[in-house]
């Protein structure tokens, strides 16, 4: 399979971590997905994909053309065709307000078709994303369509990023109430703004800025010290830890990293990922 990353030119590279590119025969018919701190934006040439919670056994979205991926709380499961084709978007953290008109926290672990958010123009844009004569032209092309779309100067945004950056640097351990005392706003005032443009509160988002922190952490041909990491990661004790783990990923931490390694081992570019981990 193909995956083609490009970072896109200023100002997109503030709101966009980057556009990429996949195409070919998918490697897993089935992942499970973590939470990531930021949403996904996908447009689709190929067959279908559907999305399922882990504790249900039917999908409660199917995804054909275009669609937005919002901010999940817990694991989720994607099924994917045999064969795929589409264009992607990973956001920065607080970068997708700038390309929408409705609260983040409205796509809060929702999967929705593209046009429903952005009407016809989604369509054109599949179509013209798909005519175009090569990747490259294609990544050009899509700049364009999201420069056209993007708000500038959007209200709260900036004070959103300020706490975003002060989550993330402290690895998501900043009490939510130093970071508003630290910004000279209240904790409501900081709440309101992050669902608004991130899609969740501001404690979730450090929640799962922790997670990240704590998979980064990891190197799954190693061993791993569970508590030190625990410790490293702010949590009182094991039994939080392991609490809020399988929460977030469907596995126990030694279950996580067991299957890890042996996906490593087996496929070393898929067991790079953070993000997933196929089902077997």
């Amino acid at each position: 399979m193909i995956y083609i990353s490009h970072i896109p030119s200023s100002p997109l590279n503030l709101y966009i971590d980057d556009l990429y590119y996949l195409d070919g025969p998918a490697p897993h018919s089935r992942l499970k997905t973590f939470p990531v701190p930021s949403p996904h934006l996908m447009v689709n040439f190929g067959q279908a994909f559907s999305v399922s919670l882990s504790d249900q056994a039917h999908p409660f979205a199917t995804c054909r053309q275009s669609w937005w991926v919002g901010m999940f709380s817990t694991s989720h499961i994607v099924d994917w065709p045999s064969s795929v084709q589409f264009f992607g978007i990973h956001f920065r953290p607080g970068g997708a307000a700038a390309f929408l008109h409705v609260p983040l926290s409205e796509l809060h672990n929702q999967v929705v078709a593209l046009d429903a958010l952005w009407g016809p123009s989604a369509a054109e844009m599949r179509e013209r994303l798909h005519d175009a004569p090569t990747i490259q032209a294609g990544f050009a092309l899509f700049e364009q369509l999201l420069l056209a779309r993007l708000s500038w100067n959007l209200p709260g945004l900036d004070l959103v990023h300020s706490a975003l950056g002060e989550i993330t640097h402290h690895h998501g351990t900043l009490s939510i109430r130093k970071l508003s005392d630290q910004l000279g706003i209240s904790q409501n005032h900081l709440n309101t703004q992050f669902k608004r443009l991130v899609g969740i509160s501001p404690k979730e988002f450090a929640r799962l800025s922790r997670f990240f922190s704590v998979l980064r952490s990891i190197d799954p041909m190693q061993p791993v010290d569970w508590t030190f990491i625990a410790h490293q990661a702010g949590f009182y004790d094991q039994s939080h830890f392991n609490k809020d783990f399988v929460t977030l990923t469907g596995y126990s931490p030694t279950n996580y990293l067991r299957l890890r390694r042996r996906i490593s081992t087996q496929d070393p570019q898929q067991g790079q990922s953070l993000g997933q981990l196929p089902i077997e």
